[in-house]
């Protein structure tokens, strides 16, 4: 039976890879992204979705480090746990410099450099607002628990 609501976003979630399964948080879920202040690390964006998504990280400017095809099923479902298939191959010619916002493409992971140098509460999120609206967006935070802020 067809509603009018059929075509009504469906939920993504972000998250975090522990023990090579892809473990989906909410919003409100403790932030589990907490780099120290002047560090330097490389994020892995998992996609296990069957859509693109341009995720956007407030107050650091990064690089596009590679991307890599995750293994899928027969169906094209990424494989749990997850595994990586062939080599990595280069950012696009476009993303050279920094950015702000990465396309993490379905069925791949992608590294982003990254250096946290302002200490506080900040947000990344898939910049489809669809998806910023349902769930698809975590706090983190660089640098230790600031004075008046939320200590999740």
């Amino acid at each position: 039976m067809s509603t009018e609501f059929d075509d009504a976003p469906v939920a993504a979630l972000l998250g975090v890879v522990r023990n090579g399964r892809l473990v989906p948080k909410m919003w409100h879920d403790r932030i589990t992204e907490n780099p120290a202040l002047g560090s330097t690390e490389v994020w892995e964006l998992f996609n296990a979705t069957a859509d693109a998504h341009p995720i956007h990280i407030h107050e650091v400017q990064f690089q596009v480090v590679d991307r890599q095809r995750l293994r899928l099923d027969d169906q094209g479902e990424v494989v749990q746990p997850v595994g990586l298939v062939g080599r990595a191959r280069p950012r696009e010619p476009w993303e050279a410099g920094f950015k702000d916002t990465v396309i993490s493409y379905p069925g791949e992971v992608t590294r982003v450099r990254l250096r946290f140098q302002t200490a506080g509460n900040y947000v990344w999120h898939c910049h489809i607002v669809s998806h910023e609206d349902n769930e698809m967006m975590r706090p983190y935070r660089i640098g230790p628990v600031q004075p008046g802020s939320p200590e999740a």
